[in-house]
């Protein structure tokens, strides 16, 4: 359940509902860090009707050209021989199925078009573009080319980003902070003893913020901190890290260190370090 996201809902699932019925558009949701725009992709997601592809901007892959698109479309490559052969030249050369064969965005940006119109004719396609402000700048451009030509087809975009990295052209979402009484009902579903003071100290001091109001009662008592929100839910993670075995944090730096979320790197790096599996458990006891 989303607290507080009663508007957003109603019209994501109208804009849905639409690009069902093959009027297709797009969406930036805006908001600051922990603000829950993970967490409206996710319910976006959560439905029967679409085909669902997705990446999440990756910052240390913020420089490598096509990398979030590479990952985006890995599940529609099969409708590649459909495309006309310049664009699926194009997009076989850029996504590093093929030899370079000069700069040909312009193609790329048709190529997405046409593979995501291929495969809505399969039934409609939601793309999820998490953590869009990192996305490398060709992979968003080839996106927000798409997003503007697709209009006519059952394809729907819904990109999340940072307040101020916005996709130049496309439709906003902007995310505020939750209100008293959203706020209040998510820490009681997610802190239900807190104590009464304690409880309050945490709601004035996450000030709707949702990641804030989940990971302060989990450190210090839910005691306040005198440091910025984004600092305070990083020590909070910080806390309660430093209180897992010495094993159990090197098998989380180990995963830290993979960004792309690749796990079987991730296991392999860790069987190298001398890492078992069930190095997990501590971590994972503790959510």
């Amino acid at each position: 359940m989303l607290y507080g996201r009663e508007r957003e809902q109603r019209e994501l699932g109208r804009l849905l509902a639409e690009a069902a019925s093959g009027r297709g558009g797009a969406v930036v949701v805006l908001g600051e860090p922990g603000g829950g725009k993970s967490a409206l992709l996710r319910w976006a997601g959560s439905g029967q009707e679409f085909q669902v592809l997705g990446c999440t901007g990756v910052e240390s892959e913020a420089e490598l050209p096509f990398a979030a698109l590479q990952v985006l479309l890995s599940g529609a490559m099969g409708h590649l021989p459909g495309l006309p052969g310049p664009q699926a030249e194009a997009l076989r050369a850029a996504l590093g199925l093929a030899a370079p064969g000069g700069d040909n965005r312009f193609l790329v940006g048709l190529a997405t078009v046409s593979l995501l119109a291929e495969l809505a004719a399969d039934g409609p396609v939601l793309c999820l573009v998490d953590d869009a402000q990192w996305l490398d700048r060709p992979s968003a451009e080839a996106l927000a080319f798409a997003a503007r030509r697709l209009m006519a087809e059952k394809v729907f975009l819904l990109f999340a980003a940072r307040e101020g990295a916005a996709l130049p052209g496309l439709p906003e979402l902007a995310l505020k902070r939750l209100d008293a009484t959203a706020a209040r009902a998510l820490l009681a579903e997610h802190a239900p003893d807190l104590p009464v003071h304690i409880r309050d100290r945490v709601l004035a001091e996450a000030d709707g913020n949702p990641l804030a109001l989940l990971e302060l009662p989990k450190t210090d008592g839910g005691e306040p901190g005198h440091l910025p929100l984004p600092h305070r839910l990083q020590d909070a993670y910080q806390q309660r890290i430093a209180k897992l075995p010495a094993p159990a944090r090197n098998a989380l730096l180990v995963a830290a260190a993979e960004e792309s979320g690749a796990l079987a790197a991730t296991l392999r790096a860790m069987t190298v370090l001398g890492l078992a599996a069930t190095r997990w458990r501590p971590p994972r006891a503790r959510g």
